[in-house]
């Protein structure tokens, strides 16, 4: 950890992808606790990072046997430090909303039974939304997808030539 921090070396957490291959529970916590920027990732396990998100802090609790653990830490990965390390490969402000920057962002069609504000937004992402909730996609200043009608291209010929690219891959694998 300490030839990490002092190479600056950037960390990428992707709790699925790790406990799928059954490569035990990294000491993520211990590495945020140092000041290592890490990230929270999904090693193409999923796509929804807010599974993820959720994965990352059930799988510390459980790992730590510390029902407090992962509060501030997973939200801090993915919505503070991913923007970090994204933004040293984009020139473009990320993680932000301002003229100029990359302006990505979502709108999630959710209505929760109870209260919701800038101090209990992490408790209602995790226990209440999920990819699924995303109705619209800004990209760059580009709407990508509104009301959950991709708008930049074609679906189903986009799903029918990844269907068939993933047939080769397979036998390409399997054979």
């Amino acid at each position: 950890m300490d030839l990490i921090k002092d190479t600056g070396t950037m960390v990428v957490h992707n709790p699925e992808s790790n406990m799928g291959n059954a490569c035990g529970c990294p000491p993520t916590m211990e590495l945020v606790r140092r000041g290592i920027l890490t990230g929270l990732g999904t090693d193409g396990y999923t796509h929804d990072m807010t599974e993820s998100y959720k994965a990352a802090n059930m799988l510390h609790k459980h790992h730590l046997c510390d029902p407090n653990a992962a509060w501030g830490e997973v939200p801090r990965m993915l919505f503070e430090n991913n923007a970090v390390i994204a933004g040293r490969y984009f020139k473009a402000p990320l993680g932000v909303l301002k003229e100029g920057a990359a302006a990505d962002v979502i709108v999630v069609d959710y209505n929760p039974p109870t209260h919701l504000d800038e101090n209990n937004i992490n408790g209602h992402i995790l226990f209440g939304m999920t990819g699924r909730d995303v109705a619209t996609t800004v990209g760059n200043g580009k709407v990508l997808m509104k009301d959950r009608e991709v708008k930049v291209i074609d679906v189903e010929e986009t799903m029918a030539r990844c269907r068939e690219e993933s047939a080769k891959l397979w036998k390409s694998i399997n054979d």
